[in-house]
């Protein structure tokens, strides 16, 4: 049988706004405030603080936004460095491919998926 502990509106509150207000994660506050479980912190700061933003804890990760630049020496300095990241996708890309080949020749295993509705097992 679970234990359920009941916490004060006062003490969720304490919680939530120590934690909007400090650098530390879901869990080290759960853990400095003797919770079992992080997502106790989670759930408070939404229902006592909705208006705040939840600060990103690590386990989501959002892409920065793209800063279009507004000269022609931007422009082309950014397109610069995505033909570079391009170059360097097409080497990984070409690497993984090669390692497949040579897995499938090397250790006999098929790895990449046969086209077509008749797909053999060996």
């Amino acid at each position: 049988m679970k234990s359920v502990n009941s916490y004060s509106d006062d003490f969720k509150r304490k919680v939530a706004s120590h934690y909007l207000g400090s650098d530390l994660s879901m869990a080290a506050t759960a853990k400095l405030y003797g919770l079992k479980t992080p997502s106790s912190v989670q759930q408070w700061v939404k229902r006592f603080c909705p208006d705040q933003a939840l600060p990103n804890d690590g386990t989501t990760k959002e892409p920065a936004p793209t800063v279009l630049p507004d000269s022609p020496e931007g422009m082309l300095a950014r397109i610069r460095e995505l033909e570079s990241d391009l170059a360097s996708e097409k080497l990984k890309n070409l690497a993984a491919n090669k390692m497949i080949d040579i897995a499938e020749r090397d250790l006999k295993i098929n790895i990449r998926k046969k086209s077509g509705a008749k797909q053999s097992k060996k």
